[in-house]
């Protein structure tokens, strides 16, 4: 006789149980004819699954099937894996994971129910189907899990990095993906098992895959290997990626004595600038009704229609891919951004000799608050005699090789008083590298125009270059820099800096012309769009 053990309150429900119900509990309760074979037995013991049995012993999950744990495992007759390449050990794995889950997963579940395979991907049951492979024979039941016979393949769907991976039209992208690849250990989840001879804590260690470039919470471009996230995705083959270095690449013309260092370094922050834009964290399925896009790097897409242009659309197991010949980037929206310091800034700031910088704010009901960056701004002013010209040294990080105007937004004395009313002449010096490494300094001055002095009574956005100012080296530390936990931001060294002093006679000053303070909100260089 049966054992049972069902409760009293399940048996009263017994008469709304159906077929499918029933089915289930023959497969589940405790019987006198349980199961003998592991799931890997019975795969093995049918000649009409010969191909699949060998391909999960080249794949490496022959012993795993074998084991305790629980699995249903959907397998294509021998006929549906016709072709494939049992030497491409990869090409194998990825099949052979696509039809195993973890868990019991039978047919009594119902259509709809959902089932997440070994590689992350999910697939349902629908209708003598299983993720649109027929099933031939179901509910096969083995003493750690359930097998399912399908006379085809469950169709491959590629999430983002497994199709970059793949395709050799992306070699050049997964090569460089690739050589940040690593495996670390989960210090949360290993276990210490003991004491080393120096006193150290041995672990049964948990690896992990980690890819700082995808992965990383701050700087990552999104994991786009995730089967549980959505993404969009424009993916260049290796002729855009080539177009798009040789776009990009003289952006970052690195100094360093060494010349194989410096364009060692080019090279990477090149490949970086390629891919920081290119993920998106949602489903786009049309780009030409996009008004609000920003990638997952932060930056916003002024134009979607001109950016996915010319791209091809295809599904991947997790979001939208967008395969493209060409990388329609708008350099200024992507990799070449406007560059912004606010005056209240004090990372890199330094007072000039003899000089005071207070950090001033300003409230909602200010005449100039609309006006002036999150409401502050610096008053420079002279801490010594009244003949000191008072300036700061304002220093401009992540400048690249390439050319910018530069703008200083100056705040009027009405800020504080509408009857302060007060202008100032400046003199500007700006520092930078050379492309022989050392340092150059270019002042610009005028005191025969007011080009330089600011207004007594409003806002003054004033334009210090003539020309655009082309710097032959690039400053930037990139995203692998900034990560590595041997650096910290006091190692950075920035090389362009703006030097602002008051450029004011005796005679204008003592004929209260002209005052020697300023208040700066901001320094700004605008990239020359190219």
């Amino acid at each position: 006789m049966k054992k049972s053990y069902i409760s009293i309150g399940l048996l009263m429900a017994a008469g709304a149980l159906t077929s499918c119900s029933e089915e289930w509990d023959n497969h589940y309760e405790p019987s006198e004819q349980v199961a003998q074979e592991s799931v890997m037995e019975l795969i093995e013991a049918d000649p009409d699954l010969s191909t699949f049995a060998e391909m999960l012993e080249i794949s490496g999950y022959r012993d795993l099937l074998a084991s305790s744990q629980t699995f249903t495992v959907f397998a294509p007759v021998n006929e549906a894996l016709e072709g494939i390449d049992l030497e491409d050990v990869d090409a194998v794995k990825r099949i052979v994971l696509n039809h195993i889950a973890r868990f019991n997963n039978s047919t009594a579940a119902g259509d709809g129910h959902t089932v997440k395979m070994y590689n992350g991907k999910r697939f349902a049951f629908d209708g003598g189907t299983f993720g649109s492979a027929a099933l031939e024979r179901t509910d096969i039941i083995a003493n750690n899990g359930i097998l399912h016979v399908l006379d085809g393949q469950i169709p491959y769907s590629y999430n983002f990095r497994e199709y970059i991976d793949v395709h050799q039209s992306t070699s050049e992208m997964a090569r460089f993906l690739a050589l940040h690849d690593r495996r670390e250990m989960d210090i949360n989840a290993s276990r210490p098992i003991g004491v080393d001879a120096n006193g150290a804590t041995v672990y049964d260690s948990v690896m992990y895959d980690y890819n700082p470039v995808l992965q990383h919470g701050w700087y990552g471009i999104g994991d786009i290997a995730d089967e549980d996230s959505l993404f969009t995705m424009i993916i260049p083959d290796n002729n855009a990626w080539e177009k798009a270095y040789e776009r990009i690449r003289p952006y970052y013309n690195v100094y360093d004595r060494d010349q194989a260092v410096a364009d060692s370094i080019g090279d990477v922050q090149t490949k970086l600038a390629i891919i920081n834009d290119l993920v998106f964290r949602r489903v786009i399925d049309n780009p030409a009704v996009e008004t609000d896009l920003w990638s997952t790097r932060g930056s916003q897409v002024v134009d979607p229609m001109e950016l996915f242009g010319g791209t091809t659309r295809e599904n991947a197991s997790n979001g939208v891919m967008y395969l493209a010949s060409q990388l329609n980037y708008d350099n200024v929206a992507t990799w070449n951004k406007l560059l912004e310091v606010e005056g209240e800034n004090q990372e890199g700031r330094q007072a000039a000799q003899a000089s005071t910088i207070y950090t001033r704010s300003v409230g909602a009901e200010n005449i100039h608050s609309d006006s002036i960056s999150e409401n502050r701004y610096i008053e420079v002013v002279s801490s010594g005699s009244t003949a000191t010209q008072p300036g700061v040294t304002i220093t401009i990080p992540n400048v690249l090789s390439t050319e910018y105007d530069i703008y200083v937004s100056f705040v009027p004395g009405t800020v504080t008083d509408p009857l302060n009313i007060e202008k100032t002449r400046l003199t500007f010096t700006l520092s930078y590298m050379g492309a022989n490494g050392r340092t150059v300094n270019k002042t610009f001055r005028d005191q025969k125009s007011d080009r330089y002095v600011t207004s007594d009574t409003e806002m003054t956005w004033m334009k210090v270059n003539d020309e655009p100012m082309e710097f032959p080296v690039s400053n930037y530390y990139d995203m692998l820099w900034l990560i590595d936990p041997l650096h910290t931001q006091n190692d950075r060294v920035n090389t362009t800096k703006l030097l602002i002093k008051t450029d004011v006679t005796n005679a204008e000053f003592n004929r209260n012309e002209m005052v020697r303070r300023f208040r700066i909100d901001r320094v700004v260089f605008v990239p020359i769009k190219k």
